[in-house]
């Protein structure tokens, strides 16, 4: 368990969070596929965390809460994967072409279309277990009564 912080500071810590790791997402992949899945999947996804968090505040205004690092390490790891796997370069996708994932468009020549690699494929199931992850890490939010 983590130490004891503030709703207040948490929310907040959490809402600048969201809104750096909106821009990681979108300066990555600065693709029309990627960012259709950040616009209407996870910007959604963020803004219900928010006022889940907000709500939370109201209701527990003077508490403090402890978390679990676990949770959060999982969370971490599938956000960065999410980075990884997201298509990077996605030339010819409105015909039909594959992308290629961040990772894949660092590490080699995309340029000469090499073939593709598979972990492009396992984008929206990172962005998927990263939304369990978050959400279960959110969900064992522990508060801690004031005496």
């Amino acid at each position: 368990m983590s130490a004891t912080i503030s709703i207040w500071k948490f929310s907040t810590f959490f809402a600048l969070y969201t809104l750096v790791s909106l821009v990681i997402y979108l300066t990555t992949s600065f693709t029309i596929p990627a960012w259709l899945v950040y616009l209407f999947i996870l910007l959604p996804f963020y803004l219900v965390c928010i006022l889940y968090l907000i709500n939370f505040n109201l209701k527990y205004r003077r508490e403090m809460l402890r978390y679990r690092k676990l949770p959060l390490y999982v969370s971490v790891v599938f956000q960065l994967l999410i980075i990884l796997t997201s298509p990077a370069n996605c030339y010819g996708w409105k015909q039909g072409s594959a992308c290629y994932s961040f990772i894949q468009s660092h590490l080699i020549d995309v340029s000469s279309h090499p073939p593709h690699w598979r972990i492009a494929y396992v984008f929206p199931f990172t962005v998927f277990m990263y939304i369990i992850s978050l959400s279960f890490f959110l969900g064992k939010i522990h508060v801690e009564r004031q005496q």
